[in-house]
């Protein structure tokens, strides 16, 4: 039983070397095409089509169906897609990776120890741009090469006709061919490497061709495992997108699976061996997949919100943020965005607009509100430094580096203000204590440097969603002009001595201090989005 031992232990190795391969090509693929991804994703429309074309390109480049579902999930639940638009992308993920399959059909496992010297070679003397390259050969290198020990660990099969048999017999039943590669590729999360074996055993004798081509329909399953874990604590739209993404396999399979004799032959009469009529069958699934249910996306989406309702509950603060996207870092910052906003609308609408109230000694609901509401301004604050830290562990390049540490830079300003806000409640409290109101001059000139701060202060957020420069240095050229109002407006206030006591001349001192501070901060945010941190 020894040679059972070392099959066993061949195919293992083999395996592990085969997915450490696709990870491998998979970050090459990802970093090499990182500076493009997020403008190409920008354009994604209501066209079915056109987002089935960005799930191709999207799966292609990540070789991994399981990581764009996971991605287009995180995409989903950032709103950076509809569910409608994530419709069509699912679907053309499917295809995207079945290029995999196909170059093992080629049987470039001969040539791969040619691919890891060339990756390893790329990798040692290239520059840090071109590093992607080696890695990308190096990967496919290891799949290959992991692909050949699990072929040669499974030779002793093809002079074992007990061995033989039992796969026969094990495989007869096409259903549950489908459930054993289901839950294969929901363990190993790679639908590539569950098709490679059934190809392999294939070839020995050991699997019919009716029985490889149940695995690939339970491979394809197996693969919507991670996005519909990645999407329980996601948004209703997310956990929306995963369920369809599931449902769209299962009607492939169930469409496929009558009719499995009749695609049997149709692929014989493609011609071919047998590894090429199992890569063919992959990817002919995925594509008629497409063809069927590409027309009934847009109603797929009406079905899904019908199939899972939502149901009426607190507003969730902190809504973007995914841990399933940071190991795409360049989708983890998108989201990052997404947060920032809304953190900065929560500070405008929840607190900053209440600023003229809060001047009123008879309205302290307005006050208390501010008050309490800093405190959910900290814990979007504190998620989102964590997030960025976590982005920050991952291998990132000079572009996403420099966008996280901007991102840092803005979160901190951005909690800063909702504190200088809260300030401002707490000095304010003194007016209700003490039954007393400033003056209608005090409370003109107030409001003069409050709707100077807020206008620099909307033009800084416009400046950070819209990515505009100019913008932001409009806010910078604004700094001088605020300093200065706020100088004039200290100097007539002490000057004309038209203040009751020393108590509200503290309190108009001290508003107008707080004010500035939040002016410093639209200012640093400013500086921050022009590359000055």
């Amino acid at each position: 039983m020894e040679w059972v031992a070392q099959m066993i232990m061949g195919v293992l190795g083999g395996l592990g070397i085969f997915l450490y391969g696709m990870y491998l090509a998979s970050e090459g693929l990802r970093k090499s095409a990182s500076n493009h991804l997020k403008e190409f994703l920008s354009k994604v429309t209501k066209n079915q089509l056109l987002g089935s074309l960005v799930g191709i390109v999207l799966a292609a480049v990540l070789q991994s169906s399981s990581a764009a579902t996971v991605m287009v999930v995180g995409f989903v639940n950032a709103g950076l897609l509809t569910l409608r638009q994530a419709m069509g992308v699912m679907l053309g993920t499917a295809i995207g990776t079945t290029i995999t399959v196909q170059l093992i059909a080629f049987k470039i496992t001969d040539y791969a120890l040619l691919f890891i010297a060339v990756g390893v070679l790329i990798f040692l003397v290239s520059s840090a741009q071109k590093k992607a390259v080696g890695t990308i050969l190096l990967g496919f290198g290891f799949v290959f090469f992991g692909m050949r020990i699990i072929t040669d660990a499974m030779k002793p099969i093809e002079n074992n006709p007990e061995l033989s048999g039992a796969f026969l017999y094990l495989t007869d039943n096409l259903f549950v061919t489908v459930i054993i590669a289901l839950i294969f590729t929901a363990i190993i999360q790679n639908s590539a490497a569950t098709i490679a074996i059934a190809m392999t055993l294939a070839v020995s004798g050991s699997l019919t061709l009716e029985a490889a081509i149940a695995i690939v329909y339970g491979a394809n399953i197996g693969t919507v495992v991670t996005a519909l874990i990645s999407s329980v604590k996601a948004s209703k739209d997310a956990q929306r997108t995963a369920v369809a993404h599931a449902l769209f396999k299962m009607i492939g399979v169930l469409f496929f699976l009558p009719i499995t004799s009749i695609f049997v032959s149709g692929l014989q009469m493609l011609g071919g061996d047998i590894e090429r009529q199992i890569a063919n069958a992959h990817t002919i699934f995925n594509i008629v997949n497409l063809i069927i249910l590409l027309p009934f996306c847009n109603k797929f989406a009406d079905w899904m919100v019908t199939l899972l309702p939502s149901k009426e509950k607190l507003p969730k603060h902190v809504k973007y943020l995914d841990p399933d996207s940071l190991e795409v870092p360049v989708v983890a910052l998108i989201q990052t965005k997404k947060e920032l906003g809304s953190m900065a609308s929560l500070i405008d609408q929840e607190m900053l607009s209440k600023f003229e109230s809060m001047l009123d000694e008879k309205n302290p609901g307005h006050r208390q509100s501010v008050i309490e509401y800093e405190s959910t301004i900290d814990t979007i604050y504190r998620e989102i430094y964590h997030y960025l830290q976590d982005i920050t562990e991952q291998e990132l390049s000079e572009e996403e580096s420099m966008e996280s540490l901007k991102y840092l830079y803005i979160n901190n300003e951005l909690e800063g203000i909702s504190d200088a806000v809260q300030r401002m409640a707490l000095i304010t409290i003194k007016l209700e204590d003490t039954h007393t109101s400033l003056s209608n001059s005090e409370v003109e000139g107030i409001t003069q440097l409050y709707n100077e701060v807020v206008v620099s202060f909307h033009e800084a957020l416009e400046a950070f969603e819209e990515n505009d420069g100019t913008k932001a240095i409009n806010v910078i050229k604004r700094n001088p002009i605020i300093l200065k109002t706020e100088r004039n407006l200290r100097f007539l206030h002490f000057n004309n001595g038209d203040h009751q006591s020393s108590r509200l001349s503290s309190i108009y001192v001290d508003l107008m201090s707080q004010l500035l501070k939040i002016n410093h901060h639209s200012f640093n945010i400013s500086q921050a989005l022009i590359g000055r941190v």
